[in-house]
């Protein structure tokens, strides 16, 4: 019984489990659309090159010239869905595959068919090549093998020589079975790299204890947001009051717990991919072409539901408008910081609590 499970655990989703395949999809489509570009290039170029050695033979392979073209044509019309389409519809990257892998197959028939008189070769190669080249769960490629073994075989028999016909027959389900478990193997091996690569690139971006981005990170994308916005840049200082004492007072787990918690709620305020922790009790948010009233209505729910939970963060927020000048992107967030040290430095005041942390704003303000 476990080994069918896991039979079926590999040709559904590539040996992963079926949430963890559903993680992977965003990685899968970009892979897939990298490849495509390169493939249908390469593929345009092939073709075309094979169309002039055609015509400039003099005779030899020109019934093919047609054949190139049209296979070239194909490659380009994928290659122009690359830039056009994906960007848009990433998800239609499945369907722009299949369509290269089939037509590398429909040339593969054809060719043989050309050569009535001979053992079908080019549609064996592409039958155990062009599966392997993409992502994709094991069990539409295997449908597809198995529909392209059935065409082909059907074609065969009626189109080749008896003699020639069988042996291409045989070779082709021979050739298919090896296919099916060649691309379930190489295609659990690819699927499992890439959950890999997505778990270490995971652990280098992210702050293990809150799941917030961790510093790292933030100074590597520091400069490309006055690239992602188009009006104007916010950036939110955030930083939790009373962190020390309460790890004095209620153990480190319980602080741990408001850092969680805090960064639970920045991250749903702001999103998971714009909200850092930058350090022990610092958090940091960027929101890309905001209206100023509805920041200010969110930071101020934001700031009444950790309230309501018992924590205090301090804010400090700048918004900077977009210009022709470059944005300096540490200014902004020294801005924020320092608006943020403002609103730590009225809580201290009203509440006049933790003498250590009134120390630390004053230090910071000389």
């Amino acid at each position: 019984m476990a080994f069918f499970q896991n039979l079926c655990k590999l040709f559904l989703y590539a040996g992963v489990e079926k949430e963890e395949y559903q993680k992977l999809l965003p990685s899968i489509h970009e892979e897939n659309r990298v490849l495509l570009k390169i493939f249908s290039w390469l593929g345009a170029v092939l073709f075309f090159l094979l169309a002039i050695a055609s015509v400039l033979s003099g005779g030899f392979a020109t019934e093919n010239t047609t054949t190139y073209l049209v296979c070239g044509v194909g490659m380009l019309i994928l290659l122009v869905c690359c830039w056009r389409v994906l960007p848009k519809h990433p998800a239609c990257v499945t369907l722009l595959v299949h369509l290269f892998e089939m037509l590398l197959f429909g040339f593969g028939i054809y060719i043989s068919l050309l050569h009535a008189d001979k053992v079908a070769v080019s549609a064996v190669a592409f039958l155990l090549v062009s599966p392997l080249l993409f992502y994709d769960r094991p069990i539409r490629l295997s449908a597809l093998i198995v529909g392209t073994v059935t065409i082909f075989c059907a074609i065969v028999s009626r189109r080749k020589d008896p003699s020639v016909a069988e042996t291409d027959i045989w070779n082709m389900i021979t050739f298919g079975l090896v296919a099916i478990a060649t691309t379930a193997f190489i295609m659990s091996i690819k699927i499992r790299s890439l959950v890999q690569s997505r778990q270490i690139e995971y652990l280098s971006q992210t702050d293990l204890l809150t799941g917030a981005k961790n510093r790292n990170h933030y100074e590597s994308r520091l400069h490309l947001y006055p690239e992602m916005c188009k009006s104007n840049l916010v950036c939110v200082y955030a930083d939790v009051n009373g962190l020390h004492e309460t790890n004095n007072s209620r153990g480190h787990q319980a602080g741990d717990r408001m850092l969680r918690e805090v960064a639970a709620a920045l991250q749903r305020c702001f999103g998971s991919e714009h909200t850092y922790r930058v350090g022990g009790d610092e958090f940091i948010a960027f929101r890309t072409d905001a209206q100023a009233d509805v920041l200010t209505a969110d930071v101020a729910r934001l700031k009444k539901e950790l309230e309501n939970r018992g924590y205090h963060v301090s804010f400090g927020i700048t918004v900077r408008e977009k210009a022709q000048e470059k944005m300096n992107m540490h200014e902004i967030v020294n801005e924020a910081e320092q608006s943020m040290f403002d609103d730590k430095r009225n809580f201290y005041r009203q509440t006049g609590k933790d003498r250590r942390s009134r120390e630390r704003v004053r230090s910071a303000e000389e």
